[in-house]
């Protein structure tokens, strides 16, 4: 007897901590007294803190966590530049003006008229020797702020851009 007994002591006792443990971890009853799993993917903190809409008959309905937007500020796509040194050859003084503005030194060192435009990086010089009557570009080179050669494509990009922003008044 005191076997049955102890028996049916533990049986109660296990049985209640399965109740406990199913209690702690079912989710809330609803109205209904019915519990309603989480969706997939959610977290509880996530259900907390939505919303409820109604249903029109006073019923709360959990409602979708609003997707996250992540999107940052545009950033202007850089005006293009016809940065090709090729199309600067043959240019007379006046189309080279029209083209990069006046330049920052003229050099005359005859036959040759050196024309020098300056960026933060390079000093760009183009040779102008006498041809049909009039000077045309026929020479060019870059050179970085140690006077070391550059390539020209990269310090007139940055000269036709500085140009551009200074027209534009941003510059």
């Amino acid at each position: 007897m005191t076997f049955r007994v102890v028996l049916g002591w533990k049986v109660c006792l296990a049985a209640g901590a399965m109740a406990l443990l199913a209690a702690c971890t079912a989710a809330p009853d609803t109205q209904d007294g019915i519990a309603e799993a989480a969706p997939s993917g959610s977290s509880s903190q996530e259900l907390t803190e939505q919303e409820p809409v109604t249903d029109g008959a006073g019923a709360a309905e959990p409602q979708a966590a609003p997707e996250a937007s992540a999107s940052l500020p545009a950033v202007p796509e850089p005006i293009p530049v016809d940065d090709d040194p090729d199309k600067l050859i043959g240019l007379s003084g006046p189309a080279l003006s029209q083209r990069l503005g006046e330049p920052e030194l003229v050099r005359r060192e005859a036959p040759a008229e050196i024309w020098q435009y300056r960026t933060s990086d390079c000093v760009f010089d183009l040779f102008l020797y006498e041809k049909n009557g009039q000077r045309q570009v026929t020479y060019l080179e870059a050179r970085d702020t140690q006077a070391q050669i550059v390539p020209v494509r990269p310090c007139l990009n940055q000269l036709l851009r500085a140009q551009s922003d200074t027209a534009a008044g941003t510059g």
